[in-house]
Order: C-alpha cells, then structure tokens, then sequence
C-alpha cells in the first residue's frame, strides 16, 4: 500500500444537503481520485469508529492503491458542536489534509435536511414540519453555520488548505467548479465526468425511501411559517454575512432576508 493509499488527501466534511454525496461520485469517477469504502466513515467525529484506531481505518482506502488523490467524504465531521474532537483527530493524523467544504443556502439545507431525516429508518421522532422539526433538532440549524466551521478549521490547518464549493455553482456549472477541484486537489483538470452517471442524493430519493420504510402517511411540510423563518434567520444572521463577506459575496447572495434588519 502507497502512502497516498494509506490516508485520506482530502476530507469533504459537508454541509449536509449540498451535494457532497454527488461530489465523492464525481471524484470516484476521476482516473486519479478514490473515495474512502462506505463514502462516509465518520472516522474522526464518531468515538465508536475512532476506537477501532488509525489501522482499521487505513484498510479502507486499500482499494486505492494506483490513485494520486484519495478522500473520505464524512458530513459529520462539520457537526463540530456535537463531534468536537474532530478537528483535533485530523490535525494529529493528517494535518496536511485538503478541506473541501460544500455550503448552501442556509434555509434550504436545512429543509433539505429535514426531508432526509424523515427518510432515515432510525427516526423515532415525529417531527411534522419543518417549523417543528428546527426545533426538536438544533443541529438542523447549527449544520447551516458555516462561518463558525470554516473558521475553526481555518485556525487548525491554515486556510490554504481550505477550499469552498458553493452548492448553486456547482448546480449551475458543474463542469468549470469541477475541474477548480481538480485543480486544488492537484488531479487533471480537463478530465469530464459523465453527470448522468453520477448517483445523487435527491429530495426525490428520500421520499421514495420514506414510502418504502412504510411512512406513506407521514405528511412533509416544508413551509416555513413567517415566525420560525425568522427565529431561525436570527440565529444564524451574522454568522452567514460574516461568511459570505470573507469570500466576497454580497450580503442578499442567499436572498435578502440575511441582511441586518
């Protein structure tokens, strides 16, 4: 096993519900890259799977062999509030290790997130709408705070190290922001990868899962009322403009209702 093999290169740590599954297809198709087995091993956040030590998860990555770039694409390693040993796992293991962080409009990753959750076969809770389901779950809010992850790990391994995929371009231009990865990953560039046959994580797909767990009655609300939306825009408000204004986008790139009131 090569070196490279041996660890990740890069870690894709989420949001959740930005495309980070359609991304590690994307990279698993690229003659030069290799995703991690099982995709999201939840190595460095989880305690169960960090007890089975550095070895184990080595193994993984036994199938990549003959690539020059291999990750692991685990959303939990951004759930710093409720994972906060995270960060300090990868900065021992692999503190060179490239970031690939996928943001989203706060909002609509959250409701994204909420659909998902109702597809998961673990659920024992009912949530009802979104409005409820913010509520019963913080970290359906605190996965859409992003300036608070980026800069924590910007802090541990330096911001060079540290790139940022924004869901709405890669949607929009998959083809140009694909090959910007390939070039932070130091891969070929000009390599294309057929999107059709990407596998994705649609909010089709949840809600055919939610029927096929036997769910079909539970009803998705994915409205926000007027009151929730605000509660949850209060929340996270200035960590969102701080975000966008380091990266230089304005203020209304996610909509107006992130400006300062």
């Amino acid at each position: 096993m090569t070196s490279n093999a041996a660890k990740p290169d890069f870690l894709i740590i989420g949001a959740a519900k930005a495309a980070t599954t359609t991304l590690s297809n994307m990279l698993a198709l690229h003659p030069q890259a290799g995703i991690v087995e099982g995709k999201e091993p939840h190595f460095f956040s989880t305690e169960r799977y960090f007890k089975l030590g550095w070895e184990r998860y080595q193994q993984l990555y036994s199938h990549c062999t003959d690539k020059l770039m291999v990750g692991d694409a685990s959303t939990s390693y951004s759930r710093l509030r409720y994972n906060p040993e995270t960060i300090q796992r990868i900065k021992k293991h692999v503190p060179n290790v490239k970031i690939i962080y996928m943001v989203r409009h706060p909002l609509e990753r959250m409701v994204s997130a909420y659909v998902e959750r109702l597809a998961s076969p673990t659920l024992n809770e009912k949530h009802g709408s979104i409005n409820q389901a913010v509520k019963q779950q913080p970290m359906i809010i605190d996965s859409s705070r992003y300036w608070e992850v980026f800069n924590a790990y910007r802090q541990a391994l330096g911001e060079d190290n540290i790139k940022i995929i924004w869901f709405e371009e890669l949607i929009k231009q998959p083809d140009e922001v694909f090959s910007d990865i390939c070039r932070f990953l130091d891969i070929d560039d000009q390599i294309k990868i057929d999107l059709k046959a990407i596998k994705q994580n649609t909010r089709n797909d949840a809600l055919n899962r939610v029927d096929n767990l036997g769910r079909g009655d539970v009803k998705i609300q994915t409205e926000w009322s007027k009151k929730t939306k605000k509660w949850v825009i209060e929340q996270i408000r200035d960590d969102t403009i701080q975000f966008l204004a380091h990266f230089g986008k304005p203020k209304n790139y996610w909509g107006d209702d992130f400006k300062k009131k």
